[in-house]
C-alpha cells in the first residue's frame, strides 16, 4: 500500500462544533451508506464540514427517514449532491422528493460492484487531488459480519487505489481508519473532549510490527495478528498517541456523546 512515511492527524476536527471549518482549500466529501443516522448533532457536524455529499442508493432512505415529525421542516436544509447506486433500496417516495429539490439520482447497472465502490468511483472522478482527499463515512460496522468485513475490505482497496485519499468511517459510537503510513501522530484525542479513553489498534489486513506511546498499555515493536495477539481495549492515557508500524491496522476510538 503506498503511503507516505508520516502521518500528522487530527480527527477531532470532523467533529468540532465550527461553522467555519479549517478544510476551507480542500474540504471533505460525505458519503452516507444504507445505515441508519442515530445522532443528529453528530451528522449535522459532519455535513458542515464537508461540501459534497452524496448518498449510496438506500443511504438517501436514511437522510430522508431522519427529518420525520418535528425535524420536517430542516429536509430541505439538508439535501446531497447526488443520489448514486444500482438503486434498489431507493424508496419511490423518497426519489420523488430529492428530483424534486434538484438533487442528481443516477444509476450504475454494475453488478460487480457495490454501492460503496460505485460512489466512490463517483468521488475520485471529481479528482485529481492536489495533495490528500478526505471522505467522511456514515456507516456501521455492525448488522451483518460478511457487510461490516466487506466494508473494510473496500475502504483500504480505495485507498490503495487513491493513495491521495483517507478514508474516515463514524459509525453508531466509534471513528476508524486506516494507518498506512509507518510514523502516525493522532492529536487532540483528550483535549477535544470528543472521544473516551476506549481505543483499538486491529490487523484486520495482516500481521503488522507495532510501537506505540500515549496508550495505557503501550508495545514497543510488537508483533500483531488475528488469531495471535491485538491491542484491542486499551485506552487513551495522553492527548497526543504515536504509533508506528509496518503494515496497514485499522484504528477505532470511541465518540463521546454530543
Amino acid at each position: 500500500m503506498s503511503a507516505p512515511t508520516s502521518s500528522d492527524l487530527r480527527p477531532a476536527r470532523f467533529l468540532a462544533d465550527d461553522q467555519h471549518p479549517e478544510h476551507t482549500q480542500n474540504p471533505p466529501d460525505l458519503l452516507i451508506l444504507n445505515q441508519p443516522i442515530s445522532h443528529f448533532e453528530a451528522f449535522a457536524r459532519l455535513w458542515r464540514h464537508t461540501s459534497y455529499r452524496i448518498c449510496a442508493d438506500g443511504g438517501a432512505n436514511r437522510l430522508f427517514d431522519m427529518f420525520e415529525g418535528d425535524m420536517e421542516t430542516k429536509r430541505e436544509h439538508f439535501l446531497p449532491n447526488m443520489i448514486h447506486g444500482d438503486l434498489d433500496s431507493l424508496r419511490d417516495d423518497v426519489r420523488a422528493y430529492y428530483v424534486a429539490h434538484g438533487v442528481d439520482v443516477l444509476q450504475d447497472h454494475d453488478q460487480y460492484s457495490t454501492d460503496f465502490g460505485k460512489t466512490m468511483n463517483k468521488i475520485s472522478s471529481r479528482g485529481p487531488w492536489a495533495s490528500r482527499k478526505d471522505v467522511l463515512i456514515l456507516g456501521t460496522l455492525a448488522g451483518r459480519v460478511d457487510q461490516g468485513l466487506g466494508l473494510l475490505h473496500e475502504m483500504i482497496r480505495e485507498e490503495t487505489k487513491h493513495p491521495g485519499l483517507r478514508l474516515w468511517l463514524f459509525s453508531e459510537s466509534n471513528l476508524s481508519f486506516i494507518l498506512s503510513s509507518q510514523h502516525n501522530t493522532l492529536r487532540d484525542l483528550q483535549s477535544s473532549k470528543l472521544f473516551t479513553e476506549n481505543v483499538g489498534l486491529v490487523p484486520v489486513w495482516g500481521p503488522a510490527i507495532i510501537t506505540t506511546t500515549g496508550l495505557e498499555w503501550d508495545v514497543d515493536e510488537w508483533p500483531t495478528s488475528m488469531g495471535s495477539q491485538v491491542s484491542t481495549s486499551n485506552h487513551v492515557k495522553a492527548d497526543t498517541v504515536h504509533v508506528e508500524t509496518d503494515a496497514p491496522i485499522l484504528f477505532t476510538i470511541e465518540r463521546a456523546p454530543l
